[in-house]
């Protein structure tokens, strides 16, 4: 059951010697200042009048505020952290640059600072020191170099550090990880983003296979983190990470404060190892218990991307744990993801406790405690989106209101809760119900689509009328594409279901499809499978049965004029590309980029691309990440585009994880980026 209080996670009854579970809580946990947190049961009072003597004061601050700019471009950096550090070295002060590159940064006292900004994967700037004073706001444009860290030259020698300033290839993956932990801790203290997660618990038997079904919960609203941490760094190293109580035991899971603390620096040991199989292509600094520890502890691996040094995920699992359990698989794994704006969150979390029952020992040599299955909590972040509405992470699972009106950000109105009629009960019935007709299976009208979230003509189809892309007729010897569903534009040949993409939602006005003995009879032989016909109203003759008899008779009978033409295919060519098709990226759009690799060209056009993830498999952690095909030949996951020239592309295409595992089959659930070269 869940424990609401303290946001922990019961797993059921404490042990005892008639086969009761052991109890597992997670502190999925919080920490805003665990240092002072430890000594504030003592001195409530007095610092509660404090602060309330400081709030009534004002304080007179002293400020640096600048602006940030890349040395080479002279471009603003947006998105970039900078820090405020005194003459000890400690920092004082984070904050982010905006859209402008612009920062601010308050000192606690006056004294002597120096800015430091580190950006991932680049070498850290240190400004020289700034004398702030109090009350007085200084200026300093800060100028970043773009030297680039390449963790491909880390040489990864085996050698276990203790001190993690000691060799030189823990250190130089430490100043990355340490960057982006920091970021993910600054994060949790702005809940400025709006997240849809879906959070989920389970029990799995000891080969991970479920016993009862999953109990998952949909949850939204501005959030910080979606785990911490409650203890403090005291209770850490005298307690660990796992604690007895009359109620069961307290699994404790390290957040990025943890990471982060002099304490877990110095009760860990780190070396640098390489990654293979799943980890292909990542460095992981591989984090150990001190020999001297005794208290339960944690050991895992921190995995960074060696091209881009970024910090992708940590996994950990639980030693030493009491009453000597063995609990292979006890742990959890932690995803990282670096925002399009340069914010750090965690994407996804798992939390794996153990259950056990006590069982006698073989030559009678007592009870021992025997792991008979897990309790898994975990998460994963859907849909996130800023303050202003900017969407930077996915998709919403549903059309929400809240999403499209203008209603209070903190606490939006769900849409059951939207206002009734005015209309008394007893009234006649509103006129509104009757626009809720029963809608035709093989006509999705403008009504439909304006009620649709879908961008393009093939995302409205797949929402809509998904049944109209599975259709098939029979295939011919002679022409194996005969029984494909085709296009039509107008009453014009246009190609197969893929070139629905091309059609802007915006530009739609009916959609129409027939079967294979409709479109035959229509359009003769070779479209067995089908046609889904695109209306856009322009230009299109109006059928004769939709038309009123005009009034006066014509004096001579004549036969009636042939219709109009239809417009060329050049000309609705030149109204689909009126709008942008967020699923494609051609040669036109991005012939006057700077980017020099395909992966620079998406982030600059196409940034959402890169943030897509589908479902994630227990069993395989890698099936919802994104892969990129190049001329329909699978070539690895998003980082391969680093690898391939701007000037060698002709047109780029996303497909979502719907379409991707319905073109190239399981596997893609992440969705895929096509390349398609000259």
């Amino acid at each position: 059951m869940v424990d609401r209080t303290g946001c922990q996670l019961d797993a059921r009854d404490p042990i005892d010697r008639d086969g009761g579970a052991l109890c597992g809580t997670i502190c999925p946990q919080s920490l805003p200042a665990r240092q002072a947190r430890a000594a504030a049961l003592q001195m409530v009072g007095t610092r509660l009048a404090a602060l309330l003597l400081l709030a009534a004061t004002p304080a007179a601050a002293q400020t640096v505020r600048g602006l940030l700019t890349d040395s080479v471009s002279r471009a603003p950096l947006s998105g970039a952290f900078l820090t405020l550090i005194d003459a000890h070295g400690v920092e004082r002060a984070r904050a982010m640059t905006n859209a402008a590159g612009e920062f601010s940064l308050t000192a606690p006292v006056a004294g002597s600072y120096r800015l430091r900004s580190k950006r991932i994967g680049f070498r850290p700037l240190v400004s020289p020191p700034l004398t702030l004073r109090a009350g007085e706001e200084t200026g300093y444009n800060a100028v970043i170099d773009p030297i680039p860290i390449s963790l491909q030259e880390v040489v990864v020698a085996g050698e276990r550090q203790c001190d993690i300033d000691a060799g030189a290839s823990v250190a130089a993956l430490w100043d990355e990880i340490r960057e982006a932990l920091a970021a993910v801790s600054w994060t949790s203290r702005v809940p400025a983003y709006w997240f849809e997660t879906t959070v989920f618990e389970r029990d799995v038997n000891v080969s991970g296979r479920p016993r009862v079904p999953d109990s998952t919960v949909q949850v939204a609203g501005f959030q910080k983190i979606p785990f911490r941490n409650f203890a403090t760094d005291a209770e850490l190293e005298q307690q660990g990470y796992v604690v007895v109580t009359d109620t069961g035991w307290i699994y404790r899971a390290p957040d990025a404060d943890v990471l982060l603390s002099d304490t877990f620096l110095r009760t860990h040991c780190f070396e640098a190892k390489n990654g293979r199989g799943d980890a292909e292509g990542l460095i992981g600094l591989l984090f150990t218990s001190a020999r001297e520890r005794r208290a339960p502890d944690i050991t895992g691996t921190l995995w960074v991307d060696r091209k881009t040094s970024e910090l992708k995920r940590m996994e950990f699992s639980y030693i030493r744990l009491p009453e000597d359990l063995v609990a292979v698989g006890a742990g959890g794994r932690v995803e990282f993801m670096r925002l399009p704006n340069g914010v750090w969150i965690v994407r996804d979390w798992l939390i794996r406790m153990p259950y056990a029952k006590w069982k006698q020992q073989a030559m009678a040599m007592g009870m021992r405690p025997e792991v008979t299955g897990f309790r898994e909590k975990g998460g994963s972040a859907d849909f996130i989106r800023a303050g202003d509405g900017t969407v930077v992470y996915g998709t919403p699972s549903v059309p929400v209101v809240a999403v499209a009106r203008p209603i209070p950000i903190p606490q939006p109105a769900p849409a059951a809760a939207a206002p009734a009629p005015v209309v008394p009960t007893a009234a006649a019935p509103s006129p509104t119900p009757a626009r809720r007709r029963d809608r035709n299976s093989n006509v999705i009208d403008r009504e439909e689509i304006e009620g649709s979230t879908a961008i393009d003509a093939y995302a409205l189809v797949q929402e809509s009328r998904p049944n109209w892309l599975h259709q098939r007729g029979q295939i011919s010897i002679r022409d194996p594409h005969a029984g494909e569903i085709q296009v039509y534009l107008e009453g014009h040949p246009w190609g197969d279901v893929s070139r629905l993409r091309e059609f802007n939602t915006s530009n739609i006005q009916e959609l129409h499809f027939l079967n294979g003995a409709e479109a035959q009879m229509r359009y003769g032989v070779g479209h067995a499978g089908g046609i889904i016909e695109v209306v856009t109203g322009v230009g299109v003759p109006k059928p004769s049965v939709a038309t009123a008899p005009a009034p006066p008779p014509p004096p001579h009978p004549e036969p009636p004029p042939s219709p109009p033409p239809p417009p060329a295919p050049v000309d609705a060519r030149r109204r689909v590309a009126g709008v942008r098709n967020s699923s494609i990226l051609t040669e036109e759009e991005f012939a006057s980029s700077t980017a020099l690799d395909v992966y620079a060209l998406v982030q600059e056009f196409r940034p959402n691309w890169l943030h897509t993830r589908g479902a994630v498999s227990i069993m395989d952690p890698t099936a919802g990440d994104l892969r990129v095909y190049l001329n329909g030949v699978k070539t690895g996951d998003v980082t391969r585009l680093r690898e391939m020239r701007v000037s060698e592309v002709r047109e780029l295409r996303f497909l979502n994880a719907g379409e991707a595992q319905m073109r190239y089959g399981l596997g893609n659930s992440g969705g895929v980026i096509e390349v398609w070269t000259k």
